[in-house]
């Protein structure tokens, strides 16, 4: 479809009808007002049209209403934001066209994720299960000084429902027609005695996959996950309030979506970009691939009233273990499997001190201590038959001969941070902050090769002996901003940020050396250190603003103009060759703008849209396509270009509207549509395995009382089945992509058709 066409359909849409991505809670009929939203992306509970920063709330029922279960689907809701995730659930998720994409866990995402308030420190937590959202607050932009670690591109914060003192049940279910499966979702909340309130939720799915395996008769990925949450609060004095939370998770998936693509065998399969793939691992009972993470939250937090003062505290602890086993080669022999056990412990304590949201000089003081511990196994098992095929001299040596990398690392964060607002007058306000944090890595990471012994586990992936790693950061880092009130409903403002990632070491890299190198047939611990590590990253953030509210508002209107300069930027790419997986560091730069909007056209009829159009490049040295290694000039030099980043299109249009109308004096009806429109994107750092742009379309429809306490919807998510590459890369397998030109690829979620009904009392 052309982008004429496509942008013509969603201009179409939102004439008709409204979208529910990125916004608050529709307004109820009688009110003309698009409503007001409040964050608290900055610690505090406030109006987003008053912070100086882009924002985007999708508040619970907008959830609901578009059948989000997770993270990943909850992300295209939001103009400039991209997660996809690779066939190992490797994470790529960018803001404005800048992300860690990352296949190493070692490192964290440049995008922090918070739930309510915990800072998940590892990728693997953020496809968690998700369940009884109050709101999910998608912050742009460097957010290092309040938000902290990893925030240096951005963050994202979920919000759950907390409990409420009046007895209530609320539950839901639904059945998906198309890919089968089905949901459900209870929460209930519980009044002890006057002082107490006790929130129960729980949540539990099993949806199949979109993409058929012709091997196993199987739809993957198959997604069982299972959520269960119980909050208690606690008035225990006039001046102190106590949150606890414990949250368990047990996430399955069961299945893959990636397929061949490429004029390959037909015993591989079809070799077309489809809802099909052949695939096939003798290491579980049905042959698909198997993935389940189990994870475990606790969470308090005590907030102390001292005059106009707040003390907050706020501890936690998040473990999680995983259990992976991948299959990588379309094949019925099972040759590649990469077999991935992990523990992760993570204890943070923050404690910060808050002045009265009023007044002439508003202001934030805090500490933070974050320490972890995280402990990768990974078999990989390499089982390439005859490659290079003879008569070659190595045939049989590449791609073939398992090894086995143990990664053990210690992690601590110390933090202080203060920010402030001054008022210089009732509409000029300059604000700022500064944090400052050390950070140490201690590492111990070591590799054994297993029979048979080829130059695949002895050279290209030389084994090592466990090595001690240290790595150390200091970071000052800070944001400032100037705000000023035009007029009562429009506020224009600029601000610079400064942010920071922590290097390491990542578990991923080959670490290949020259065997003259090699001592005994391992690599030296000098070599290990060079090999895996990674420096720190620095980012700087440009930003100007307007945020309006007008038509005695009835249309909310804000525009943002953004540049963003990555210093030493982690990234990481697959070559598809002998040097494997390479995390390195670059310069990256991203700007463009973004616009949001919403209009409440009549009492029953909203309007909302937002685009983001962002240019997203990084300077990189390639990778030769024919010899696999870094291109070098006739003197050894190493050859940098200019490239766009991976997983980041230029545009990013949502658009869409809502209508509710009572049909008897108890009973309304509501229906609405949504639309999705992502530009090409390319998939690899060096501008290689793009995905063709991409037009998603949403019906839903539903009917129920005024009082909402019972309701049934009806769903139907891209109607217009159109399908892209969600994900792209070579293919592990390197017989594919020598002999026939293939590649990988995971298509996005094709049409699926939910009904679902809802109760509440």
């Amino acid at each position: 479809m052309k982008l004429t066409t496509q942008l013509w359909l969603i201009s179409t849409l939102a004439l008709f009808a409204v979208r529910l991505a990125g916004a608050d809670d529709i307004k109820p009929a009688g009110e003309e007002e698009v409503g007001e939203i409040v964050v608290t992306a900055q610690k505090r509970s406030e109006s987003a049209q008053k912070v100086p920063i882009v924002v985007s709330a999708v508040s619970g029922n907008t959830l609901i209403q578009n059948g989000v279960k997770d993270l990943v689907q909850a992300a295209t809701l939001i103009p400039g934001v991209v997660f996809s995730r690779a066939p190992d659930d490797g994470l790529a998720l960018t803001f404005r066209g800048l992300g860690t994409v990352s296949r190493s866990q070692a490192f964290e995402l440049s995008e922090a994720l918070f739930v309510d308030g915990v800072f998940m420190g590892k990728g693997r937590l953020y496809t968690a299960s998700f369940f009884d959202v109050d709101r999910i607050e998608f912050i742009k932009g460097t957010q290092s000084t309040l938000l902290g670690k990893n925030a240096s591109l951005g963050a994202i914060s979920i919000v759950t429902q907390q409990p409420g003192k009046v007895l209530t049940f609320e539950g839901s279910g639904g059945y998906e027609f198309v890919d089968h499966g089905y949901r459900f979702d209870g929460a209930s909340n519980l009044p002890l005695g006057d002082n107490n309130a006790l929130r129960l939720a729980v949540h539990y799915n099993d949806l199949d996959g979109w993409v058929h395996n012709d091997f196993t008769d199987h739809n993957g990925p198959e997604q069982k996950d299972l959520g269960l949450r119980a909050t208690l609060r606690s008035n225990l004095t006039e001046a102190l309030t106590t949150t606890l939370s414990y949250q368990y998770s047990n996430n399955q998936q069961i299945g893959a979506a990636y397929q061949l693509v490429g004029n390959i065998p037909a015993a591989f399969g079809d070799g077309r970009f489809n809802d099909h793939t052949s695939q096939f691992t003798l290491l579980t009972s049905d042959g698909d691939t198997f993935h389940r993470t189990i994870s475990n939250i606790v969470n308090l937090k005590g907030e102390l009233q001292i005059g106009e003062h707040t003390l907050v505290s706020q501890t936690s602890y998040v473990h999680y273990v995983l259990k992976f086993v991948d299959n990588f080669c379309f094949c019925n022999d099972g040759a590649i499997n990469f077999l991935r056990d992990e523990r992760y412990d993570q204890f943070t304590q923050e404690l910060r001190i808050q002045s009265p949201a009023q007044g002439q000089f508003q202001y934030m003081a805090g500490l933070f201590y974050l320490g972890s511990q995280w402990h990768s196994l990974e078999n990989q098992m390499w089982d390439v038959p005859a490659f290079p095929p003879p008569p070659a001299p190595i045939s049989g040596q590449l791609f073939n001969g398992p090894f086995l990398n143990d990664y053990d690392q210690h992690s601590k964060s110390y933090s202080v941070f203060a920010s402030g607002t001054w008022h210089f007058t009732d509409a000029l306000r300059l604000a700022g902050g500064v944090r400052a944090t050390r950070e140490t890595k201690d590492v111990l990471y070591g590799r054994t090769s297993e029979a048979p012994f080829t130059i695949w586990n002895t050279i290209a992936n030389p084994p090592f002996d466990p090595t001690s790693l240290k790595h150390d950061s200091n970071f000052f880092d800070g944001n400032v901003t100037l705000e000023y009130d035009l007029a009562r409903d429009i506020m224009a403002y600029a601000s610079f940020g400064h942010g920071s990632k922590a290097g390491g070491f990542t578990e991923t890299n080959t670490i290949a050396v020259p065997p003259p190198l090699l001592v005994n047939g391992k690599v030296p611990v000098p070599l290990v250190a060079a090999g895996s590590g990674i420096t720190d990253e620095f980012t700087k953030n440009y930003e100007v603003g307007i945020k309006t509210t007008l038509l005695d508002h009835r249309l909310r209107l804000n525009v943002a103009g953004f540049w963003t300069d990555v210093k030493d930027f982690q990234d990481t790419v697959f070559t598809g060759g002998t040097l494997g997986f390479i995390t390195f560091n670059g310069p990256a730069r991203t700007r463009g703008v973004e616009i949001d909007s919403a209009f409440q056209a009549t009492q029953q009829f909203r309007l909302d849209a937002g685009l983001t159009l962002a240019d997203a490049t990084g300077v990189i040295q390639p990778i030769n396509p024919v010899t696999g290694v870094p291109e070098v000039n006739s003197a050894g030099n190493p050859i940098y270009g200019n490239y766009h980043r991976s997983q980041a299109p230029r545009t990013v249009l949502n658009a869409g509207g809502y209508y509710q109308t009572s049909i008897t004096n108890d009973l309304d009806l509501h229906f609405g549509a949504s639309a999705r429109y992502r530009s090409m994107m390319f998939n690899q750092r060096q501008e290689e395995f793009p995905s063709a742009s991409l037009t998603t379309v949403d019906l839903f429809t539903g009917i129920g009382p005024a009082n909402d306490t019972w309701g049934v919807d009806l769903r139907v998510k891209n109607v217009n089945n159109a399908i892209s590459e969600d994900f792209g890369s070579p293919s592990v397998d390197p017989r594919f992509s020598a002999f026939y030109g293939a590649h990988a690829a995971s298509p996005n979620q094709t049409r699926t058709v939910t009904l679902s009904a809802r109760v509440k009392y």
